[in-house]
């Protein structure tokens, strides 16, 4: 049963975090976090741990992709220890973790790219993460399904929903309707993207696609209607007004 032939992956891509933080436990929170995420997807990573700035600063190579830094910590703080850094790497993405919110406008000088508040949520942490590795392109972007005898690449930022009936799957996108056979428990799997929710057992829908819910129904901005479970209603919708509310901030 070949339901996705070959992947277009760029999770090949070796990513280099670092994280430079002096608790002891807020060090392994964070390490165990990202470990975790990037398992989950599959990417490939080197993780390297600073007890400060000082140390980072003297060691930094311009190498790294993301650094999760506390702001408060002995000698020079995380503020200070990005501006040095930002001397001599303006691309690497910096994600602050600070029990103070007021040095969020201080970030916009070193352009951090995400602050986050301790005791860090999970899933702020999660959500974080993986949208700053899709901007950074560390995350899978497209499929290739089989139609026939045909192999055809299909971006996942086009896909609006994906229903399966039987062994028959249908990939919806806003302008074209592909088919082919297999499961939809394959389908997750092999997409394993935070965007695509489980609305029905029948049916995988990308939330960019969602203009509205009600009971028993996902609206999509095409004005298609998609099945919605009962008892996935709650979830499907605290997750459209976490991805709105993440745009917004």
């Amino acid at each position: 049963m070949n339901i996705i032939n070959l992947t277009d992956v760029v999770e090949e891509k070796l990513v280099n975090i670092v994280i430079c933080e002096n608790d002891k436990n807020d060090q392994e929170f964070v390490k165990s976090k990202v470990a975790d995420i990037l398992g989950n997807l599959k990417i490939e990573y080197e993780i390297k741990i600073h007890n400060s700035g000082e140390s980072l600063i003297e060691a930094y190579k311009n190498d790294a992709d993301i650094i999760l830094m506390d702001i408060q910590m002995d000698g020079i703080d995380g503020m200070e220890t990005a501006r040095e850094i930002r001397k001599v790497d303006d691309k690497v993405e910096i994600i602050f973790i600070t029990s103070f919110v007021e040095y969020a406008l201080e970030g916009y000088e070193v352009n951090a790219y995400r602050y986050l508040l301790k005791p860090v949520k999970d899933e702020d942490f999660r959500t974080s993460l993986i949208n700053c590795l899709n901007d950074r392109n560390f995350v899978k972007r497209s499929i290739v399904i089989k139609e026939g005898n045909t192999r055809i690449k299909i971006s996942l930022k086009d896909i609006m929903y994906i229903e399966v009936q039987g062994n028959d799957i249908t990939v919806h996108t806003l302008k074209d309707t592909y088919r082919t056979k297999g499961t939809m428990s394959s389908f997750e799997t092999e997409i394993n993207s935070d965007m695509f929710v489980r609305c029905h057992k029948s049916y995988l829908v990308n939330l960019e696609y969602i203009k509205s819910i009600k009971r028993y129904t996902s609206i999509l901005v095409n004005d298609e209607e998609v099945p919605l479970s009962r008892n996935k209603y709650k979830e499907i919708k605290d997750k459209l007004f976490d991805m709105i509310e993440d745009k917004l901030c």
